[in-house]
């Protein structure tokens, strides 16, 4: 069989299963089209009929709000309804009907576009109608409706939403459907409210889509054409009534395009094949038999045998020139090249022979697979297109130096390869016997492995030392005998000595205090390996105690036997502060919940006994009060049941008065058990003017002004411009006598009453017992007054902190919970000393945060989770850093008098 017989067989076998392969590739290709149309159509019904569903939901939504809404007057609902239409331009109108489907309130006048009042009432449920023509500029709409119930959940009314088809319109192609896409929704009717492309709203559905409204599920047929894929999901409770269909169209051109790609497809193979065959004739069969003629003549040893010239064109030409050229050498050298080169190939170094001029001739296999470079590439000077560009130069001058003086020292580098690889390079000439160079010898040693060992074992070093020093715990390394062998500063400060004076010495010498209570143990674990972990235990260090949580474990080496002893040592100082606090927190809540229930049952059964045959009046009253209770209790926990501010106590109880009444007074803070009843005290106060005295008429005028002192605080209440007192009022109400049983008790000081006949004149008078005061042993210390904000979202660490500074005779604002809450409060303070930044907001950084602050106070302390400076701030310390940063800024402040920004340790 000859070799153009095969080359034909070969051609036939390959390309005709080709061919068979790329056709059926196509025609799947096509499947896989249709069925990714119809999926895509069946995807975007789904998310039509989610944005459907999402338009049903917020009217719903809105409905439920409009029931809710107390029954206004005609005028006051029509302006409601109108707010809201404004607010939702979606909607035509927004009615209200009562339970026999009288429209009460409409933002429309007459009875057009009734949404069915009479079906929602009988039907108790939400209604959603169908298609209403639409006249002038209002357009078609859909109507909404659902039954409004009383708190028995009787049916005593309906409300009803006119939804804009043209903005349900607008809503469907604003979804960004394809461009051969069309979207139709239809109500329970089948009449078409909105499509993406055509405006047939209004119009009714055709056959096709009336067969897919009947049908019982969702599903994606084809059309009648075969051109489109519709999917559909026909009327029910997924869809609220609405009928739904995307029609996706498949581009006209694809399948002409498919088929004349299987035609391109058999063509290009057919002519391939073809073309392929005369040229395999022509080019290769004919040289290769000259070539085959010439080998069967080398093998036999006839090494005069020439190819001479044969076609094929050029590189057959070269090939049967280098046969030539090589049956003339490969007499003389192929016994000793052939020693030579088995020696060299099997080398693991790299290898390459040059001649006396230092043009390479040879490269070994080892060259070759290091560099992808093969011998024709590396002949000459190409070996040095293999080197690092960042090395050639250096290497190449190298080399040339040692071509110039051969009897110099020999070529020794080291260099990088393109691809990353390192090889020690060595170069030697030979010599003849008359001392001239008869050849080159380049090796090369690929050093990778050790520089990679190397830089390892620095790694190693380096990622050690990082851990030790910048490890949020204390780390130290032990001997057999217990001496330190390597510490951190972390672990050495709760040493109490400096880290270099640990090593070498043992544990019980440098810390004494820890290895009283962990060197049995320690003794232990190096003779039987067994680990110590999680040892708690505390101690004096200092002048404070200090608490810590231990681990030590194990280090064997290749034998299993313990060589050292690796320990890891947390402060948990802060968390037993943090967990006292929180259980006594917990103790406090509890004990002002229970107060807070036994006030409000008071003021039940005694408003109840004031008001016995007046229901309405009875709830406003308890309304009032408990909500004055309330926001009392709002500016408590707020700033963690430590005391609440008076001027913020009054200023919430006077807020639904502005321009009318004028306070002020100094900053005033009350103990928490004060702050309520004080609350209920003014709100009687401002009750009573409301219903006889100056808040009663429109010229009325109330002025709350108040003082403090050594003995507690009195406050001066004045109305003037209501009605003239004429008497003093005989019947004593239970406002009166709740406003006297808080201010004689909890608040420690009376109540005196003037009945000027201008108005009420009320001096209450608060004691000292009710007032928040710093203890006498800071008030003289230089933090004494000081205004500082604190910023913390953690409550336990606010209340521990907080704490703190009020010993030290600070006034605290806040705690602040986040940079909004922060900033408020600066800025309703007016005047800010210091503000202290705890921790990290919600888990973020509050750098941001603190240079937005340094406009609005003197000094701004970051205090890191880490405390300060890296160690676990006490509450000396925290007041320490506080005076310090103080005092710093007084130095620092610019002659100008702008007040100086205080430093931000981490």
């Amino acid at each position: 069989m000859t070799l153009a017989f095969r080359a034909f067989l070969g051609l036939l076998f390959a390309l005709a299963p080709a061919g068979l392969v790329l056709v059926q590739m196509e025609r799947q290709a096509r499947t896989e089209r249709v069925d990714r149309l119809a999926e895509q159509a069946r995807l975007l019904v789904e998310q039509v009929a989610a944005r459907q569903s999402s338009t049903v939901g917020a009217a719903r939504q809105l409905l439920s709000a409009l029931g809710a809404t107390p029954r206004l007057g005609d005028t006051e609902c029509r302006a409601v309804l109108g707010r809201i239409l404004q607010a939702n331009p979606r909607y035509l109108a927004v009615e209200l009907a009562d339970a026999q489907g009288r429209r009460i309130c409409s933002t429309r006048s007459g009875n057009a576009g009734d949404p069915g009042w009479l079906e929602v009432l009988r039907g108790d449920a939400f209604r959603l109608g169908g298609y209403e023509a639409g006249t002038g500029p209002a357009g078609a709409s859909l109507s909404l409706a659902e039954p409004v119930r009383d708190p028995a959940g009787r049916v005593v009314g309906a409300v009803g939403l006119t939804l804009s088809l043209d903005w349900l319109g607008r809503d469907l192609q604003a979804m960004g459907m394809p461009p051969q896409s069309t979207a139709t929704i239809a109500d329970r009717n089948g009449i078409v409210l909105a499509s993406s492309h055509e405006d047939t709203a209004g119009h009714t559905l055709g056959a096709l889509a009336r067969r897919l409204f009947e049908a019982t599920a969702a599903g994606v047929t084809l059309s009648q054409d075969g051109q489109r894929r519709i999917a559909y999901m026909p009327p029910g409770e997924a869809t609220h009534g609405l009928f739904l269909s995307v029609g996706l169209e498949e581009h006209p051109d694809s399948l002409l395009a498919g088929r004349r790609t299987e035609l391109a497809i058999v063509g290009a193979l057919l002519l391939s094949f073809l073309l392929a065959l005369f040229t395999f004739h022509t080019s290769a069969e004919r040289p290769v038999q000259a070539l085959l003629a010439a080998a069967r003549r080398w093998r036999a040893q006839d090494w005069h045998a020439r190819v001479g010239r044969i076609g094929g064109g050029h590189d057959f030409s070269r090939i049967a020139a280098a046969f030539d050229e090589m049956a003339e050498t490969v007499e003389l050298r192929q016994r000793a090249e052939a020693r030579w080169e088995a020696c060299m190939e099997a080398a693991p170094l790299l290898v390459l022979a040059a001649d006396p001029q230092g043009k390479v001739q040879w490269v070994n296999a080892q060259w070759r697979d290091m560099t992808g470079r093969d011998l024709d590439q590396s002949l000459g000077d190409g070996w040095l297109d293999a080197i690092d560009p960042r090395d050639r130069a250096a290497v190449e001058a190298a080399w040339r130096a040692a071509l110039a003086e051969p009897k110099g020292a020999p070529l020794l580098q080291e260099l990088r390869l393109r691809g990353g690889a390192r090889c020690l390079l060595k170069a030697a000439p030979a010599f003849t016997q008359d001392g001239e160079v008869q050849a080159w010898a380049i090796f090369g040693l690929d050093v990778r492995k050790l520089r990679l060992a190397e830089a390892q074992a620095d790694a190693s070093g380096a990622r050690l030392r990082a851990i030790y020093a910048h490890a949020p715990v204390g780390l130290c390394l032990l001997d057999r005998e217990l001496c330190v062998l390597a510490i951190n500063d972390r672990l050495a400060r709760a040493h109490g000595k400096p880290a270099a004076d640990h090593i070498g010495r043992p544990l019980a010498e440098v810390a004494p205090h820890f290895a009283a209570e962990l060197h049995p143990r320690l003794l232990q674990l190096v003779a039987t390996g067994e680990a110590v972990e999680d040892v708690e235990f505390c101690a004096m260090l200092g002048d404070e105690e200090r608490c810590w949580l231990c681990s030590y474990h194990p280090v064997h080496d290749r034998a299993g036997t313990v060589v050292a002893v690796s320990g890891a040592v947390i402060d948990i100082t802060s968390r037993r502060r943090m967990e006292t606090s929180a259980w006594q927190l917990s103790r406090e809540v509890d004990h002002r919940a229970q107060n807070a229930l036994s006030v409000v049952r008071g003021l039940l059964r005694l408003s109840a006994a004031d008001a016995a045959d007046d229901v309405p009046a009875l709830v406003e009253e308890l309304e009032g009060r408990i909500g004055a209770m309330s926001r009392a209790h709002d500016i408590l926990s707020r700033e963690n049941w430590m005391g609440a501010d008076l001027g913020e106590i009054l200023r919430g109880e006077l807020a639904g008065h502005p321009g009318r009444i004028e306070i002020s007074g100094p900053s005033l803070r009350l103990v928490p058990e004060a702050a309520q009843p004080m609350a209920l005290a003014l709100h009687e106060l401002v009750n009573n003017a409301q219903r006889y005295g100056a808040l009663s008429t429109r010229q009325g005028r109330v002025s709350l002004t108040w003082t403090s002192g050594p003995d507690g605080a009195e406050l001066n209440w004045v109305e003037r411009g209501g009605p003239p007192v004429l008497a003093i009022p005989e019947r004593v109400g239970f406002g009166s006598m709740l406003i006297d049983a808080n201010m004689r008790t909890q608040l420690a000081g009376d109540i005196h009453r003037h009945w000027d006949a201008a108005g009420l004149r009320c001096v209450l008078s608060i004691g000292a017992a009710a007032l928040a005061t710093t203890p006498s042993g800071m008030v003289r210390g230089p933090l004494a007054g000081k205004r500082v904000l604190l910023v913390e979202d953690d409550p336990i660490s606010a209340l521990s902190l907080a704490s703190v500074l009020r010993e030290g005779g600070c006034e605290v604002l806040g705690p602040a919970r986040s940079g909004a809450e922060a900033i408020f409060l600066a800025g309703q303070a007016g005047r800010v000393d210091v503000v202290v930044l705890a921790g990290r907001l919600g888990g973020r950084p509050v750098r941001q945060l603190a240079e937005a602050l340094r406009a609005r106070a003197g000094v701004v302390l970051h205090i890191s989770p880490d405390g300060l400076n890296g160690r676990t701030i006490t509450p000396r310390q925290l007041r320490d850093a506080l005076t310090e940063a103080l005092a710093s800024a007084r130095d620092d402040a610019a002659p100008e008098g702008n007040p100086p920004s205080g430093p931000v340790p981490s």
